[in-house]
């Protein structure tokens, strides 16, 4: 009989494990589509669009960048809001880099890499991301916070 309880230990401690790896693949999952969103959000903006005349051109990316300003009650916790002129900056600024970056590449990119690390903010959901830029191979990394269900970009390297 009290050979039942280590092989109960290990049996919850492998389920255990085969649970994180599925949140871990879910997760990863989640923010590539995030990261693909995004780029296609900044790379195709319709000028046509009200809502770019009234708001700016990458309104549409605030929901998908994390707040990093000086409100330390917002800072890390939630996602950008285009109507306040800080952070209208930072999301455009944002946008920018991703077009001089994984955007430049007409034929695409590819996501080489996912890694987690956990720091002070969260745990921060890393892509390694291979582009070509004037036909030189590039890498950049996209790093992505969960903020309630979903994800949002954090920074880029």
């Amino acid at each position: 009989m009290k050979l039942i309880y280590p092989i109960l230990f290990c049996f919850a401690a492998l389920l255990s494990r085969d649970a994180q790896a599925q949140v871990n693949k879910s997760d990863s999952i989640q923010v590539a589509k995030t990261l693909h969103e995004l780029l296609l959000i900044c790379r195709t903006v319709d000028f046509t669009d009200p809502q770019v005349k009234k708001l700016g051109t990458f309104y549409k990316a605030a929901p998908y960048i994390v707040y990093r300003g000086d409100d330390k009650k917002r800072a890390w916790k939630t996602m950008s809001d285009y109507t306040n002129e800080y952070e209208k900056k930072g999301v455009d600024d944002v946008c920018e880099r991703i077009n001089r970056t994984a955007n430049q590449d007409s034929a695409g990119y590819t996501i080489s890499k996912y890694l987690t690390k956990k720091e002070s903010e969260g745990t921060w959901h890393v892509l390694l991301v291979s582009y070509k830029k004037k036909g030189a191979e590039k890498t950049t990394a996209f790093a992505f916070l969960k903020i309630g269900n979903k994800f949002g970009l954090g920074d880029i390297d």
